[in-house]
Formats: structure tokens, sequence, C-alpha cells
């Protein structure tokens, strides 16, 4: 009986091995599988507009909420806070001009909402604080007066949400055409649905979201409506901002 001990440890140890090698493989893949958050090629960083130069903002930027598809389609892209709203249009341009990543679950890319920021700066204000001989400011007495303006008023000038309470007027729903999703042919979709949404700048319903729904039916048919669905635009002291609401949705 003995004789066959020998074999038997090597059989346990190649057995040992093997198991560990597997259990390394495993290791290996699961780490390549880790999953990531959405990526940028390209740079999310961008001169600030002329027109601002002078202003002096302390680090400019727009923080977006967007909506990425799998296969990289920007399904939606809104500015939800920003130090100056003039940045806008402008950090709008420094996003279309980036590449994005989809972010990846298991190894698999995947739909996903995340927010990121554009940030801007001033060459010559860079190089001053790096030690430059200039001057970090516009230096005519127009530049001058603007950049005391704006400092005595500068929360007036930012972008953010705000309550429907805050608004100049209450919102009014103007076009609300209905869509009907069905999952089953020949099967009508019935039932009801309580959605979270924001009303943008411009009166449209943006990243419709279902807190309770009988279906996943009846919630696609809610987010397709808001899709055809306008509102007056938000204005808050006379300037374009933007609400979130919840609103009720019955389809029988």
């Amino acid at each position: 009986m003995t004789r066959f001990h020998p074999k038997r440890t090597i059989q346990s140890r190649s057995s040992s091995l093997l198991l560990a090698s597997v259990g390394a493989v495993l290791m290996c893949a699961s780490a390549m599988a880790q999953d990531t958050n959405i990526q940028v090629q390209g740079t999310l960083e961008a001169l600030i507009p002329s027109s601002l130069r002078s202003l002096h903002i302390d680090k400019p930027y727009v923080d977006f909420r967007i909506d990425l598809g799998a296969d990289g389609t920007l399904f939606d892209a809104m500015p939800i806070k920003s130090n100056h709203r003039e940045l806008l249009p402008a950090a709008h341009e420094v996003l279309q001009s980036v590449t994005l990543i989809p972010a990846t679950k298991d190894g698999r890319p995947i739909r996903k909402r995340a927010k990121i920021r554009v940030s801007f700066y001033d060459a010559e204000q860079r190089a001053w604080r790096s030690g430059a001989s200039m001057s970090p400011f516009g230096d005519t007495p127009a530049d001058a007066a603007r950049r005391r303006i704006y400092a005595n008023s500068a929360s007036s000038y930012f972008y953010d949400i705000s309550d429907e309470a805050e608004l100049d007027s209450p919102l009014t729903q103007l076009l609300a055409r209905r869509r009907i999703y069905s999952s089953q042919e020949g099967v009508k979709t019935q039932g009801k649905c309580l959605v979270e949404f924001y009303i943008g700048p411009n009166g449209r319903a943006r990243f419709p979201r279902a807190i309770e729904s009988d279906s996943n039916d009846v919630a696609i048919s809610a987010a397709l409506t808001l899709l055809k669905t306008r509102f007056t635009p938000p204005r808050k002291n006379g300037k374009p901002t933007y609400v979130m609401i919840q609103q009720d949705f019955e389809f029988r």
C-alpha cells in the first residue's frame, strides 16, 4: 500500500498547482472584467470665452448630466450647474469635441447616466500665477468696471436648478402627444406610473425616471410620451433655469 503514497502525493500537488493556476486565471479574468465608468478621450478644459476674461471668475465651470448609450450614442446632455450662465454655449462646444467611451459592467458596455464637468481657464492669468510678468486681468477702465459689477452680483449669474415655487410664472403643459408601448403583440398596455423628470430651459422634458410603475411597458410608454410633451420654458428672475417635477401617468 505504501508504494502508492508517492503517486498520491504527486497527484495532490498537481491538483493543488492546477487549482492555483485556475484560481489565478479566474482572478485575472475578474480583474479584466471590472466595471468602469464613462471615460473621456480628449480634454474637457478650454480657454474661457474672451467676453468673460476680464471678470476674474473663480474656477469657471459647467457641470453636465449626460445619458450615454452602450454604443457611444449621447442620448442627452443637459447643463445642471455653472458659476456663470454665459459659459453654457462654449461648454456645449467643448463637450461635442470629445469622444465619450461607454461605461462597462462585467466587461460589457452599458448605457449609463453620469455627471461630467467642463472647466475653463485664462491663459494669461495662468501664466501670471506661474510667475510671468503681465497683468492678469483686463487693463481698460471698461474691463475694470465690468469686473466690479460682476463681483458685486456674481451669484446672480449662477446657473442651477430652481424650485417650482421660485419661477416667474407657473409651469403649463403646452403639448402632450400620448405614445403607448407594448412588448407583446396584441396585448394592450394598461396601468399607472409616477415619473420624475427635469424640465429644461426650452420647456422639454429631460432625463425621465420611473419612481413607481405597474409594469415596464407602462414606464416606457410614459417616457415616450414625455418625449413629445412640451412645457412653458421655466424662468427665474427673467433668466433661463430648469426644474425637477413628478407627474402621474395612466394608460387604459
